[in-house]
């Protein structure tokens, strides 16, 4: 599998509702960081990643605010305007 479709399995992962846990997230940072740190869809998910605590509040990043850089970073990696590849 390729970084690309590992990273699109993972986000598929979270906004399925299957697993929404800080392991996934974290693996879904280490796939980002590994494969596409200078691309858009790094950038879309650096802060949200970097922010993520489900049930914490504000300063954090809850799970719809994650599900919606996912979403914008689904969209990236899909449109292929990532800058990899």
């Amino acid at each position: 599998m390729n970084p690309r479709e590992s990273l699109l399995e993972l986000i598929n992962v979270f906004l399925s509702g299957q697993d929404r846990s800080m392991q996934v997230v974290s693996r879904i940072e280490a796939v980002a960081i590994d494969y596409f740190l200078d691309s858009d869809v790094y950038e879309i998910l650096s802060e949200p990643l970097s922010l993520y605590r489900p049930g914490e509040g504000l300063p954090y990043v809850n799970e719809e605010e994650m599900a919606e850089a996912l979403e914008e970073a689904r969209r990236a990696l899909v449109d292929n305007t990532d800058g990899n590849e």
